[in-house]
């Protein structure tokens, strides 16, 4: 079954842009502040794939996988992850947007997404906001792991 995922979110924090940009262009850096992460693994060439730990309630239990390309571009102050196809169940995408603030840095992160998750017919319809539920509360987590680090 595919289940389409779609967080976005903005926040400000009181690092100053090199410093949020450095952290969030650091994959391995970024990603150590991902809860459920079971490893991330450097292809090189700025591909990484994901492992997160599985997923499970109600009667489902899924681990994601899938891998991304990211690039940092310093002058626009962006990275952005684009999928790569045929690894694993997942295909993520997304990008972070920075720009400064005040003294601070305003963030912009968005990600969207399909799963492809093993789920018995019986189970579909429930499943989905289910699966759908448990990644953003993974990624929500993430976004305040970001957030404390830079200061929020």
């Amino acid at each position: 079954m595919k289940v389409s995922v779609d967080i976005a979110d903005s926040f400000n924090v009181t690092a100053d842009l090199k410093t949020a940009y450095a952290l969030l262009a650091d994959v391995p850096r970024s990603v150590s502040n991902f809860p459920d992460m079971q490893k991330l693994q450097d292809e090189g060439k700025g591909r990484f794939r994901w492992f997160l730990n599985p997923l499970g309630a109600a009667g489902i239990s899924h681990q994601v996988i899938y891998a991304c390309d990211y690039v940092a571009d310093d002058k626009r102050m962006t990275v952005t992850w684009t999928p790569v196809a045929g690894v694993g169940n997942g295909v993520i995408q997304g990008q972070w947007r920075l720009k400064t603030q005040g003294q601070g840095t305003a963030i912009e992160f968005s990600t969207t997404g399909e799963l492809d998750v093993p789920v018995p017919m019986l189970l579909r319809a429930a499943a989905k906001p289910i699966v759908q539920g448990l990644f953003q509360s993974q990624v929500r987590g993430y976004l305040k792991n970001i957030k404390a680090a830079l200061g929020q």
